[in-house]
């Protein structure tokens, strides 16, 4: 026997069944059920109750089908295939957009999957869209101003490693372009050292009374420090916190900075999830680092 139709079923084939009768006067109610793979007596329910349906009481579909042929005129108003919305096409491709964006690249294939289901949606409204959070209006030209005037600026900060919003006093020294994302460079009065922003994390921007901290410029550059490291486990959060001195694909990437200990306590952050292959030198830092935050607990 076959499995009737749930409410929910029965109510969305009989919006598809008025436009195939439209385009198919006099079509038989056995090859009907058949397209719509029912059984004749389920089939009999729907347009029965179809019968009943119009505009107003006043003005009622006129369907036929005693005869064991259906017709059916004045049903104008339902004649339309069932389609979404330029609305929610919109809501669906933002949110497409932003489940890509979230994906690692070992995820090649789901993201192919994304892409053409976004191209069916429709590729006019897909190249228009982009679900990329946009800089706060107010922020952007706060630190600019701060870097042409040597001002330091109060900023609300989102951490995505820590999962938090800080607060911060820094002083802005140069914007750069990163895959996209634009970055900041500031010397952080908390950290007492120079930091990297990603731009769009940054809530509010406040400029100070202060004048900017001093940087000096006649130090000797300092020596970028390269190494390798292997992520084992929570990807993309690991790649985030590595931030912008992530160099390659997949779990094995190569890691830039001019700061060791920064390095160091992001690897001891990650719980085991980040691991120094290169240098030995490094190793031994983390190690040593690591040995003396457990005496801590002891």
């Amino acid at each position: 026997m076959a499995k009737k139709s749930t409410p929910v079923e029965k109510a969305a084939r009989m919006l598809d069944l008025v436009p195939y009768i439209m385009s198919h006067q006099g079509v038989a109610t056995s090859d009907l059920a058949s397209e719509f793979r029912i059984s004749e007596e389920e089939l009999l329910s729907d347009l029965n109750s179809l019968w009943m349906c119009g505009d107003n009481r006043f003005d009622l579909i006129d369907l036929q089908f005693d005869s064991g042929y259906v017709t059916i005129r004045n049903a104008e108003t339902l004649n339309l295939t069932r389609s979404l919305s330029q609305q929610e096409i919109i809501s669906i491709i933002l949110g497409l957009d932003m489940l890509e964006k979230s994906l690692p690249d070992d995820r090649s294939s789901l993201i192919e999957e994304i892409a053409d289901l976004r191209s069916k949606l429709g590729e006019k409204i897909s190249r228009i869209l982009d679900a990329t959070p946009s800089v706060g209006m107010q922020v952007l030209p706060i630190l600019k101003e701060a870097v042409d005037t040597q001002r330091k600026v109060r900023i609300s900060y989102f951490s995505l490693t820590g999962d938090e919003i800080s607060e911060r006093e820094i002083t802005p020294v140069h914007f750069y372009i990163d895959n996209g994302r634009e970055y900041l460079t500031a010397f952080c009065e908390k950290a007492q050292a120079e930091r990297t922003f990603r731009v769009d994390r940054i809530r509010n921007a406040e400029l100070s009374g202060a004048k900017s901290t001093q940087l000096s410029t006649t130090r000797n550059e300092p020596q970028l420090i390269s190494s390798q490291v292997k992520i084992s486990r929570n990807l993309r959060k690991s790649r985030e916190s590595l931030g912008a001195f992530v160099d390659g694909e997949g779990s094995e990437v190569s890691v830039s900075t001019y700061n060791s200990e920064w390095l160091s306590r992001t690897v001891i952050s990650a719980a085991g999830a980040i691991e120094v292959t290169s240098t030995s030198q490094l190793r031994s830092h983390v190690a040593s680092l690591a040995a003396r935050t457990l005496q801590q607990y002891r």
